[in-house]
């Protein structure tokens, strides 16, 4: 068993590096235990490491936010001895493994010797060949992958979930191409859509209805941008009340099941809306929604009908 180092913040990246780990390891996610370490001491994951796991032989600790590899602190963050860490690293459990995962690490720390060099892991990842072994059984040819990348703008989290999207969608002759992924991968970006939620909040009618035809123009379908708006509503109003309970953003996003830096953009973004507004606005769109399944309307008509009466 080795320890490891995750240089990245890309949480596609630092997912595909644990899951070489625990394959290189012959071990599984249910050994996985995590902590994040701006709230956690080092001392708390070391006397976990040193402890007899009564389920399972092996665990596999994970720590995010590994900061003191970088050189600076966080405002708010615990303070951690790492003197007790390099004990530890000079003295290992050999039945468990510990990975430490930071975003840019400092060459100077003197905790890098103690780890094996092959066990550094940089954040790089060929998005190709993992787009490649998540589509099982599909076929996707090679125009259309580099498409596909490119189509979501080389965001890897994006590009994953919107496979899952395509194979769904594709499920009955399993071969996704272009003309698929036009009409079936949403292209709105999270600009767009802020920019949207802004004029809706602020009752600016004359923004609204410019942002909403420009999208619609450039190819977007409306019923697309009413369920992308309606998410967005709730991940902020979900993360202003569970920021209120005292969460933090990594526990935030584990609850919600999202990726964090979505959290973070809509806790950004969720500052400037009370929880009202936000609650109102989403009830607004459940009803949008309720009326289009319901009933032979047009969407667009009912949107227009709504920011119309904003």
């Amino acid at each position: 068993m080795h320890n490891y180092i995750i240089e990245s913040s890309d949480y596609v990246v630092i997912q595909s590096k644990i899951n070489e780990i625990l394959k290189k390891n012959n071990l599984s996610t249910d050994m996985i235990i995590k902590y994040d370490l701006l709230e956690t001491p080092i001392s708390v994951v070391i006397e976990d490491l040193d402890t007899y796991n009564f389920l399972s032989t092996n665990k596999v600790i994970v720590c995010d936010n590994a900061y003191f590899l970088t050189g600076s602190k966080p405002k708010g963050a615990v303070s951690h001895n790492e003197e007790e860490l390099e004990k530890y690293l000079t003295n290992p459990n050999k039945d468990n493994i510990l990975i430490l995962i930071c975003d840019k690490i400092d060459s100077r720390k003197k905790l890098l010797k103690l780890i094996d060099k092959n066990c550094i892991l940089k954040g790089d990842i060929i998005i190709d060949d993992l787009l490649k072994q998540n589509l099982e059984d599909y076929k996707m040819d090679f125009k259309t992958i580099k498409y596909f990348i490119n189509y979501c703008e080389n965001d890897n989290e994006r590009i994953l979930n919107e496979l899952e999207k395509l194979k769904n969608y594709k499920a009955n002759d399993k071969i996704i191409t272009i003309d698929d992924i036009n009409e079936a991968v949403i292209k709105l970006t999270n600009d767009n859509i802020f920019n949207l939620i802004d004029a809706i909040v602020s009752k600016n009618k004359k923004k609204a209805y410019s942002i909403m035809n420009d999208l619609i123009n450039r190819g977007e379908d409306i019923n697309k941008i009413i369920v992308m708006v309606s998410d967005q509503f709730r991940l902020m109003y979900n993360s202003k009340e569970l920021l209120k309970q005292g969460n933090k953003e990594d526990k935030i996003a584990s609850i919600l099941n999202v990726h964090p830096y979505r959290v973070k953009l809509a806790i950004e973004k969720g500052y400037s809306y009370s929880s009202k507004v936000l609650l109102t606005n989403l009830d607004y769109f459940f009803e949008l929604d309720y009326m289009i399944k319901t009933g032979n309307n047009n969407p667009k008509l009912i949107f227009e009908l709504f920011l119309a009466n904003l």
